[in-house]
């Protein structure tokens, strides 16, 4: 009632934390009041000395997101491209790579995802997701292996033990140059018994017809795609101070005639048709205590993935079958409360097995390649004020320490991998200041750190016969970032800015040496990649209900030395790197109505080319402008909208093109391409929730 007719809401955080903020009509869903655990534990983002993007889900769900992917790239110095088969390309700050485990962290709620040899991002719909938080600077501290460029961290909404609620979407579009898409969404919350037992349910449906042709075949439509998912939740608090979780993630993804890989004229890559049908089963466990100064947390996950592939590469029939396994447990203790000293303690454990089967005719290649991969780390970290002032002095360290080993079978020879074990020991320092309590001004240095992984037997078999030496193993990378950044909430939270400029130092990364001229590649260790960037993000809220962002990120990220056997050269562009990034939006809503609000955005992203130097043939891809629209009408329990995705039907290659020779004759030039222009309605439902 004290809050009524000021166009503010009230709203419950985890944590007993009660955030108030503008209705979400009135200032266009505003991120900046989300409470976040940047460092495992509840803190502003305005006071974190990182940079730090955070994107909540109501905003997400509002501005018609249909995968993470395609709202990542709103955080300055991040860059994607979705690869139509139900994996994307991220690169944070320059860093970007195709092989050995994950650049750049990848969470799934509490616990890593890993691509063990190759980095994979599974595809994670944008619907009843608590929020994302985009951190960006090596995280080795807290959050271990491959955050090296940064972290994603993809956090779904919880059980609300106290309210009902019910909602449900459906869309219908039509793309340009394929045909007719549609999905319905829906989620439930029960509380089953009162403050003490909720589960919470949500599933998707969406079907995407394809644009891509094949004119010589009398084909359209190709790369069609299909997207199945169920995300189960469940707390259970049976004392005050204690919660128990679980969860269960379910993604199905069907694309039976390829990805979004075509040509500058519409048509299907005749180089690479692979159907993909990937699987993710995601299950998950943990435990808060409080304490009362002190929070310990327990938490368990269990991934299975699986990507079956099949069809054609460069004019033969191929079959490859990635299956991995992944268990994780992380223990840890944290400060609660308030005091000068704040800090956590913890430990990682990581098993994890990937198989992968190949067969591929065209070049006599009947493969299994086995790896097994066992992690452990300690880590710490603490954050102390001296005397009340406006400082922060915080220090953090992680020992990492993974053995790695497995076996090839080809042509059903057996072969045992050499093995090897991998440690580093990864600080973080940063010293912040805060010149009034909704501003922070900070400088930090920062390690980040990946285990190296086993030249695969194929490579080295094809390697002697071409005479290149690849060695059996190749040696860790990691990364040194130094960072001057600042963030600030200014008058009365009008205006909201963040900034960096750092300096990266990313030694022995993993590149490929192209072998002869079969398509198959070997591995070795680089110089490594320097780079120098600067970010810049501002939000400005000029009235109530419209909210002006743009978002900036620039990266000259070079490499260190030449790579013999390669096109690299000193000097030269990182392989797979957007220079710049940018994105901008207009977000208004108003009362229109008694009881009906109007809501209007526009977004634009931009990225400039990528290029891949080491296979000196590839061309490098194009810029890219997108632009999406969307208009709705909000009235108490139903919204409809319009919407027009990528309206100036940017198709350019969003990735660099490959550029490859086909068993039949001739080259196809190929790269990933953004869906055309898509228009359509959509329209949800709700009942219950908290306001």
């Amino acid at each position: 009632m004290l809050l009524e007719g000021t166009g503010m809401t009230a709203r419950w955080q985890a944590g007993g934390i009660y955030v108030i903020s503008a209705s979400r009509f009135g200032a266009a869903d505003r991120d900046d009041d989300i409470i976040v655990t940047a460092r495992k534990r509840a803190e502003r983002p305005i006071d974190i000395p990182v940079a730090l993007t955070s994107i909540g889900g109501r905003a997400m769900e509002r501005r018609g997101g249909r995968s993470v992917a395609e709202i990542l790239q709103e955080a300055p110095g991040v860059g994607v491209y979705d690869q139509g088969n139900g994996l994307s390309k991220i690169m944070i700050r320059g860093v970007s790579t195709s092989l050995g485990a994950n650049e750049n962290g990848y969470y799934l709620d509490d616990l890593p995802f890993t691509g063990v040899t190759v980095p994979l991002s599974p595809d994670v719909r944008a619907w009843d997701l608590d929020r994302i938080e985009v951190l960006r600077g090596p995280q080795g501290t807290l959050f271990g292996e491959g955050s090296m460029g940064g972290t994603i961290r993809i956090l779904t909404k919880g059980a609300d033990l106290d309210v009902w609620e019910a909602k449900a979407a459906g869309f219908m579009s039509g793309t340009h140059g394929g045909g007719a898409n549609g999905g319905i969404k829906g989620a439930l919350n029960a509380p089953i018994i009162p403050g003490i037992l909720a589960v919470r349910v949500a599933a998707t449906h969406e079907r995407f017809d394809g644009w891509l042709d094949d004119d010589a075949a009398g084909t359209r439509n190709l790369n069609g795609q299909r997207f199945d998912t169920v995300r189960v939740r469940l707390r259970f608090d049976p004392v005050a101070r204690l919660s128990i979780t679980g969860s269960y993630w379910f993604y199905q993804g069907r694309f039976p005639t390829g990805g979004s890989l075509g040509t500058d004229n519409g048509q299907q890559s005749r180089s690479s048709v692979l159907r993909t049908t990937p699987r993710h089963r995601l299950y998950n466990g943990a435990a808060r205590y409080d304490f009362g100064g002190a929070e310990l947390f327990y938490g368990y996950s269990h991934s299975d993935y699986r990507l079956p592939q099949n069809g054609l590469l460069l004019g033969g029939a191929i079959s490859a079958v990635i299956g991995i396994k992944v268990d994780s447990h992380e223990l840890r203790l944290a400060s609660a409360g308030g005091g000068p000293l704040q800090w956590t303690v913890g430990g990682y454990l990581r098993d994890a097995d990937r198989n992968d089967n190949l067969d591929f005719a065209l070049f006599g290649i009947d493969n299994v390649d086995s790896t097994r991969s066992r992690a452990r780390a300690v880590f710490g970290e603490a954050t102390y004020t001296p005397g009340g002032a406006p400082i922060d002095i915080t220090a953090g360290l992680r020992y990492y320490e993974e053995d790695l080993g497995g076996y090839e079978v080809n042509s059903g020879i057996v072969t045992h991998d050499q093995g090897d074990t991998y440690r580093s020991v990864n600080p973080r320092v940063s010293i912040a200041w805060h010149p009034r309590p909704d501003a922070t001004i900070y400088a930090s240095a920062a390690k980040g750190f990946r285990a190296g992984q086993l030249q695969p037997t194929t490579s080295l078999a094809l390697g002697k016969q071409f005479g290149i030496d690849l060695p059996p193993a190749l040696g860790q990378d990691s990364i040194w970032t130094y960072e001057l950044g600042g963030k600030a909430d200014l008058f009365d939270h009008m205006l909201t800015i963040e900034g960096a400029i750092y300096y990266s130092d990313w030694k022995d990364v993993t590149v490929r040496i192209p072998i002869a001229a079969t398509g198959f590649n070997g591995l070795i260790n680089s110089k490594g990649i320097r780079s120098k960037g600067a970010e810049l993000s501002v939000i400005l809220r000029p009235m109530n209900g419209l909210t002006l962002s743009a978002n900036g990120g620039y990266v000259d990220a070079t490499y260190s030395g030449a790579v013999a056997g390669t096109g690299i050269i000193k000097g030269a562009i990182a392989d797979d790197v957007a220079s710049f990034t940018a994105s901008a939006s207009i977000d208004y809503g108003a009362q229109i109505a008694d009881g009906v609000f109007g809501t209007a955005r526009i977004g634009w992203q931009h990225s400039s080319p990528r290029s891949f130097v080491a296979f000196p043939g590839y061309l490098p891809g194009d810029t890219i402008d997108r632009i999406d629209a969307r208009v709705g009408l909000d009235f108490d329990r139903v919204s409809v909208a319009l919407f027009a995705d990528n309206l100036t039907n940017e198709n350019g290659a969003t990735s660099y093109r490959l550029v490859q020779t086909i068993a039949s004759g001739g080259t196809d030039i190929s790269a990933f391409r953004p869906r055309p222009r898509t228009i359509g309605i959509e329209a949800s439902l709700r009942f219950g929730g908290r306001p």
